[in-house]
């Protein structure tokens, strides 16, 4: 685990990786493409990421129910409520004025909401 993450991997098997490059949470989507999208409307300075294919090739992406109720919990709705997830999903740090990869770490306040939904959900992290 990196000092400084910008991202956490979320597997469908309840796995969870942190990391400090967005690009090898990226390969991790498959090779059907990428997705990206805000947490919720407010929250611009979290994003997710999920293969862009992922709810049409439902046989090549398993659901992610991990993912859904972490997404839930940092977002502060029902997991109930979570949208349908499927594949490997990152949660990452956004930072429009970084122009290599618009990432940044995320806030300590940040880690620990994550940290936190990561052990409701039931997630095992590396």
């Amino acid at each position: 685990m990196t000092d400084a993450p910008v991202y956490i991997l979320i597997r469908p098997d309840g796995r969870a990786e942190w990391g400090d490059r967005i690009a090898v949470a990226e390969k991790a989507m498959g090779p059907h493409g990428i997705g990206r999208g805000w947490l919720t409307d407010a929250s611009l300075g979290l994003r997710i990421t999920m293969s862009d294919c992922a709810l049409l090739l439902r046989e090549e992406y398993a659901p992610n129910p991990y993912a859904a109720a972490v997404l839930a919990h940092v977002a502060g709705f029902p997991a109930e409520q979570a949208p349908e997830t499927r594949g490997p999903v990152a949660l990452w740090g956004y930072d429009p004025r970084n122009d290599w990869d618009s990432t940044r770490p995320f806030t300590e306040k940040e880690r620990a909401v994550i940290t936190e939904a990561l052990a409701v959900a039931g997630c095992t992290t590396d």
